[in-house]
C-alpha cells in the first residue's frame, strides 16, 4: 500500500499543475484501470474491502500531494519554468509506450480515436483563452456554485490522461481561486470545489469503465492521443522565456523518472503476486 500512496502523492502534485494530468500519472503507475473500476463499483454501492482500502490510500496520497505541496509547486514553476515543464513533457513521453502496448489491435477506428483525442487537447491548449483568474476568496452563492461546476468539469479532465484538470480550471478562471483556497485552508470553497470534483470523478469513471470493457483499443488510442496532444502545450508554455538546456534536461529527467516508476510498478506487481 505504500506504493499506492506514493502514486497518489504524485497524482496530487500533477493535479496542481496546468498542463499535467493526474490520469497520466495513474497510467504510468499502473493503477489507472484499477482506479476506474474501484470508483465505478463504489459509486454503485458495491463495496469490496480491497477496493475501499485502495481508494482510501490513493486518496490520502492525492490529498497530501495537493495540500502539502501547493505552495512549493508554485515556487518551483515560477523559479524554474523551463526545467519543470520539460520534466512534465518527459513524463508524458516516457509513459506513452505503456499506453501504446495496451492497444491490442490497431485499426482505422483506433487512428480516428487517437486523432480526436489529440485534437481535443490541442484545441483546448491553444484556444487563446486567457481569463482573469481571481484569487479573491468570496463566499456568495454564485461564486460557490461556479466552484462546484468548475470542480466537476476539472475532475472529468483529471480522470483522462493527457487532459489536465488544473488547465481546465485555468481556462475557466478558477485556478488562482482554487490554489488560494487550498493555501489559505478556506474550507467553504474547498468543500464546494471538492464536491464538484467527487461528482465528476464518479460519473466519468463509470463511463470509462464501460468504454474500457467494450472498446479497449479505441479508448486507449483516444487516451494516447490526448497525451500526445498535451506535449506541444507543455513544451511551449514558457514562451519567449524558454531556456533550451533546462528544457531538455527536464525532459530527460522526466523520461528517466517515468521509466523508474514503471520498473517500480512491475516490482510492486511481482511482490503482490508473491504475497498472494
Amino acid at each position: 500500500m505504500l506504493y499506492v500512496f506514493v502514486v497518489g502523492l504524485l497524482m496530487g502534485l500533477a493535479n496542481l499543475i496546468p498542463g499535467v494530468s493526474g490520469g497520466t500519472i495513474a497510467l504510468i503507475g499502473g493503477v489507472y484501470e484499477k482506479l476506474i473500476s474501484a470508483v465505478a463499483s463504489l459509486s454503485s454501492l458495491r463495496f469490496d474491502k480491497r477496493q475501499i482500502l485502495f481508494i482510501s490510500v490513493l486518496g490520502a496520497g492525492i490529498v497530501v500531494g495537493i495540500v502539502g505541496f501547493s505552495k512549493l509547486m508554485g515556487v518551483a514553476l515560477q523559479s524554474f519554468p523551463s526545467l519543470m515543464y520539460g520534466a512534465f513533457s518527459g513524463l508524458v513521453l516516457g509513459s506513452s509506450p505503456i499506453v501504446l502496448r495496451k492497444i491490442r489491435k490497431r485499426s482505422l477506428f483506433s487512428v480516428v480515436a487517437f486523432s480526436l483525442g489529440a485534437l481535443i487537447v490541442l484545441v483546448i491548449a491553444f484556444s487563446g483563452v486567457r481569463p482573469e483568474n481571481s484569487g479573491v476568496l468570496t463566499h456568495n452563492i454564485s461564486s460557490l456554485f461556479y466552484d462546484f461546476v468548475a470542480g466537476f468539469i476539472g475532475a472529468a479532465a483529471m480522470v483522462l490522461p493527457g487532459l489536465s484538470g488544473a488547465f481546465i480550471l485555468l481556462i475557466m478562471g478558477e485556478y488562482s481561486r482554487a490554489i488560494s483556497a487550498v493555501s489559505e485552508r478556506d474550507l467553504i470553497i474547498i468543500t464546494f470545489i471538492g464536491f464538484g470534483v467527487l461528482t465528476g470523478i464518479v460519473l466519468i469513471s463509470k463511463l470509462m469503465k464501460i468504454l474500457l470493457k467494450k472498446y479497449q483499443d479505441q479508448t486507449f488510442s483516444f487516451l494516447l492521443g490526448m497525451m500526445a496532444g498535451s506535449i506541444p502545450d507543455l513544451l511551449t508554455r514558457t514562451g519567449e522565456e524558454t531556456r533550451l538546456p533546462l528544457l531538455f534536461t527536464g525532459m530527460a529527467a522526466g523520461i528517466i523518472f517515468s521509466l523508474a516508476l514503471l520498473k517500480l510498478e512491475r516490482w510492486h506487481k511481482r511482490s503482490s503476486v508473491m504475497v498472494d
